[in-house]
């Protein structure tokens, strides 16, 4: 295989982790594709923001609730987006896929001019634990499959980091409960409030 030398590091750096690699055949030559975690990229080729704020995001099938906060943990701004119509019955489905990313991509653009370097979603592909023990609720297994949330969260995390944020991933185990029970006394609405959770979580976590 030839390569530029710049991809080098990224590959060596590739082999430590799992990645897929395809052989494709074109105009008579023979290429292979290497998929390499986007982390791995960012860090060797990769442009980071430089933003010192932290955004914290609780994804729904209906609104994208956004919360900015500073290294403290203190909420610098809010923001909400509505599409409730994706949900009524006989609304297209690539459409309301189309509506959802498109409003998660303003947000992320409204989070990059305004200082954010780093942001945090919740980890859809964590298991509900109960007492320490994973639990086969159906109603938490329903929530984790939901579609329209797992789809915003992939393409969510593949936005963010072309857009040079650093993203992670956070357990969201308990965000909602304690959403509720902040809720008003941040003068916020339930979800927001959950994506406050998410956000402080994950300032704290990086500390």
């Amino acid at each position: 295989m030839k390569t530029a030398e710049k991809f080098l590091p990224v590959i060596f750096d590739a082999q430590k982790f799992k990645y897929g690699a395809q052989v494709v055949l074109r105009n008579g030559k023979v290429y292979l594709h290497v998929q390499v975690p986007f982390g791995i990229y960012l860090k060797h080729l990769g442009k980071t923001t430089g933003g010192g704020l932290y955004a914290g995001f609780d994804l729904n099938s209906d609104r994208v609730n956004m919360a900015i906060l500073d290294e403290n943990g203190a909420i610098r701004d809010v923001r909400v987006k509505h599409f409730p119509e994706v949900n009524s019955p006989g609304f297209p489905r690539k459409k309301a896929r189309d509506l959802r990313l498109k409003t998660l991509a303003r947000l992320l653009d409204y989070a990059f001019y305004h200082g954010v370097g780093t942001v945090f979603f919740e980890d859809l592909g964590r298991t509900k634990r109960k007492n320490g023990k994973a639990t086969s609720s159906r109603r938490g297994n329903r929530k984790a499959s939901n579609f329209a949330k797992k789809e915003l969260l992939e393409h969510g995390v593949v936005m963010a980091l072309k857009r040079g944020f650093e993203v992670y991933l956070v357990n969201p185990a308990g965000s909602s409960k304690l959403g509720r029970e902040l809720a008003q006394g941040l003068g916020l609405d339930v979800h927001t409030a959950s994506a406050f959770v998410i956000g402080w979580w994950g300032v704290n976590l990086l500390e």
